[in-house]
């Protein structure tokens, strides 16, 4: 249920790794990663996704080698931390509409009259489901998971506050369980109000603000006055995050490079903006393990160097 490759499988890193690594030694840096598909696998069940421990050290050895290490992600700003769990990161949840605070989790304040509403369309397409628009052959040979959000039909309902996710990966048939879901979306989801995004297996429901992922980079940038950046996703959302280090590059002048996780579900917007790619979540953290050797070797001879007046 979700896709992985060994180390042997990945193609030659080593003139990205580079790449990565100057544009990191340029000024103040950040380097910031999407979880899902980028650090973590795909999985069929948003619960049991996991970040691999080679990329979960890789960020916690970067967190003291460059001035910001952030997570973006489309997960609850709660959950990305816990699963995460590098303490010093920069955490921002819900596709840039919530921030892990000092004082804990903080929503954009144009966000939080949707909570409500998003909870009222789940009601209704939960019940749209239970009265079987998907037939009752798609729920067979699902199989029973303790404590997971609501499964019907195949479909796991996400509620995540101000956003939510309909994932379909479990339906068997996902094609015709996506065509379903787009028309009681349709009737529920958009004439309340929300924005419908798809991603790999999942519709995401969004509140209908300008706040994404790209005006998460952005903010980044600006609130911590970074001249360079990286930034790695995978899905339709994070295709926000790579126009806006288009955007960056063009009218503020920061080095900025998009990397994308690119395999048979990748949808066109990320190939088509993407600076560079990568196969696999393993070369993911096989990248970001690279970009840390380099750096500490670099830290290591400048400290070496001679100074002015030395003998």
């Amino acid at each position: 249920m979700y896709e992985s490759a060994s180390r042997s499988d990945n193609a030659d890193l080593d003139p990205l790794v580079q790449q990565v690594t100057d544009v990191l030694r340029t000024g103040r840096a950040g380097i910031v990663t999407d979880i899902d598909g980028t650090i973590s696998p795909i999985v069929a069940r948003p619960d049991e996704g996991f970040v691999l421990p080679e990329a979960r050290r890789a960020l916690t050895s970067l967190r003291d080698l460059v001035a910001v290490v952030a997570v973006v992600t489309g997960r609850s700003v709660v959950d990305a931390r816990a699963m995460v769990g590098v303490e010093g990161l920069t955490y921002v949840g819900n596709h840039g509409l919530e921030v892990w605070t000092e004082h804990g989790p903080e929503l954009v304040a144009e966000a939080r009259p949707w909570v409500p509403r998003v909870a009222a369309v789940l009601d209704e397409v939960a019940r749209r489901l239970e009265l079987g628009t998907l037939s009752d052959a798609d729920v067979a040979d699902v199989p029973s998971h303790p404590d997971e959000p609501p499964t019907l039909s195949g479909v796991i309902i996400e509620n995540k506050g101000v956003t939510a996710s309909l994932h379909y990966r479990l339906a068997p048939d996902r094609e015709r369980a996506r065509r379903e879901l787009l028309e009681i979306l349709a009737r529920y989801a958009v004439t309340s109000g929300l924005r419908v995004e798809e991603g790999r297996m999942v519709m995401n429901l969004l509140p209908p603000l300008s706040v994404t992922k790209g005006s998460a980079i952005t903010w980044l940038v600006r609130e911590h006055r970074l001249n360079s950046i990286v930034y790695l996703g995978d899905d339709n959302t994070d295709a926000h995050a790579f126009r806006a280090l288009v955007m960056l590059r063009q009218s503020e002048g920061v080095q900025a490079l998009g990397i994308g996780v690119v395999g048979p579900e990748t949808p066109p917007s990320v190939r088509q903006l993407v600076d560079a790619s990568v196969p696999t979540v393993d070369a993911v953290a096989e990248l970001l393990c690279g970009v840390v050797d380099r750096l500490r070797s670099s830290a290591t001879m400048e400290s070496r160097a001679p100074t002015v007046g030395s003998t």
